[in-house]
């Protein structure tokens, strides 16, 4: 769900490189993850950020663009929920676009309940892995002003991450 403005929630960003198509340009995205629960390992927050840096590399975000992806419990998400949208219950995703920094590469946050997520996952017969992958995509997406409030929205929403969601497959 896209969101207002929100401040960035925290300052450890990690610089990460995409190559681009020519191989002496380097591409360079600031994704900052924080993973609030403690339950992500290492090897999950590299493969969520390859996600997220491909994703991005896909839908052609500008040289040195900046993403957050915070994970978080139910709990906290059912308070931004209300005190952003006026919704006293939680939600798998929330996008907090930032819109600002030169040419709009200050994307901004995304914020994932995780509790949910493992929810979502054995409801859906999917791996958490994979439907963390599908919020991350859709959380981009809101990110860039996607938004499935009327039907033709959801239908250009729902075909973008279909294919988003096949370029990273594999990973």
């Amino acid at each position: 769900m896209n969101c207002p403005s929100l401040p960035l929630l925290f300052d450890n960003s990690v610089r990460v490189f995409l190559s681009q198509a020519r191989p002496s340009k380097i591409v360079f995205v600031n994704i900052a993850i924080l993973d609030e629960t403690g339950d992500l390992d290492r090897k999950d927050k590299r493969s969520l950020k390859k996600i997220a840096q491909l994703v991005l590399k896909e839908l052609g975000v500008p040289e040195d663009s900046e993403l957050s992806i915070s994970f978080i419990d139910d709990i906290k998400m059912r308070e931004l929920n209300l005190s952003y949208r006026q919704i006293d219950r939680t939600t798998d995703v929330l996008s907090f676009p930032q819109n600002e920094g030169p040419d709009f590469t200050l994307l901004g946050d995304i914020i994932i309940s995780l509790d949910t997520a493992r929810r979502h996952s054995i409801s859906y017969d999917v791996t958490l892995h994979e439907e963390l992958k599908k919020l991350v995509i859709h959380g981009v997406l809101h990110l860039l002003g996607h938004d499935h409030k009327k039907k033709k929205e959801t239908q250009i929403m729902r075909e973008k991450e279909k294919e988003l969601s096949l370029i990273v497959k594999e990973l």
